[in-house]
């Protein structure tokens, strides 16, 4: 069963007439994980920001994006919003960018639990200490009364995976959540990733440029190039067995870091 089915997803720059994505159609199956790939500029992000509606008034999309059979593209903001949060979740690439800088992490996290659930309280500081206890971090009170500049960017990949248990959404869309992270933190990062994904029986989308990490998550596997999808398949399959020429070079570019990648992971 498919959770998600994009079909002739198109986006064009209305400033300058440039298509940036061009009739990319794809599906995520329920309880897998598809990865997209592909180098900056490729589309990644764009097509993961449209399925969510967070991008810019000026770049224009056509096509459909059925989410549980109903079209995300022709909903209205309020009808979307709905949608973000509890039923698509978002993992932004730079933690920072998700958190009001000036309010400590706490606010943050109560106001998404609100926007959902009726919870007393003392419900929610429950929940919310255990979810961040859950992927790994000490101190919870401590962290909820934290600035997010006070903390590093693995900790708040953590923290948004944290909200992600407690929302328990269908989708989780992670757009290159480990790029600004070390090789360590990234390798804790994607446990939790893998963690969250079994314990809740959800759907992903794992956005990346590094194969080394997709490797280790992916169901499925799309590579992006110049805003086209050009090979797609099981990941596995990708890996092992490229067909066109620009998905064999960037295995073969990545194939060093991913051996650093591995080692860390205890993969041969």
């Amino acid at each position: 069963m498919n959770i998600l089915e994009v079909n002739g997803l198109s986006i064009v720059d209305d400033k300058t007439d440039e298509w940036l994505v061009k009739d990319s159609s794809f599906h995520v199956k329920k309880g897998r994980t598809l990865a997209i790939v592909g180098e900056s500029g490729s589309g990644k992000s764009l097509t993961c920001r449209s399925l969510m509606r967070l991008n810019q008034p000026w770049l224009k999309e056509t096509g459909t994006v059925l989410f549980k059979g109903e079209d995300l593209l022709t909903l209205s903001k309020k009808g979307m919003r709905k949608k973000r949060g509890k039923q698509m979740y978002m993992i932004m690439q730079n933690g920072m960018t998700a958190f009001d800088p000036s309010r400590v992490i706490g606010v943050h996290l109560r106001q998404a639990t609100a926007e959902h659930f009726n919870w007393s309280k003392r419900e929610t500081e429950r929940k919310l200490k255990l979810a961040i206890e859950s992927v790994m971090i000490k101190n919870p009170e401590e962290v909820l009364n934290t600035y997010p500049h006070q903390l590093s960017g693995g900790m708040l990949q953590r923290i948004m995976i944290a909200l992600a248990l407690i929302l328990e959404p269908d989708l989780i869309i992670a757009d290159e959540p480990t790029t600004a992270l070390d090789t360590i933190t990234q390798y804790e990062v994607v446990n939790q990733l893998i963690g969250l994904r079994e314990r809740m029986g959800c759907s992903m989308i794992f956005v990346s440029h590094d194969l080394g990490v997709v490797r280790h998550i992916a169901d499925d596997l799309l590579v992006m190039k110049d805003g086209r999808i050009i090979e797609r398949g099981k990941a596995q399959s990708v890996f092992t067995e490229p067909e066109k020429e620009y998905t064999k070079y960037l295995v073969s570019t990545r194939k060093s870091l991913s051996h650093h990648f591995n080692s860390q992971m205890g993969s041969p």
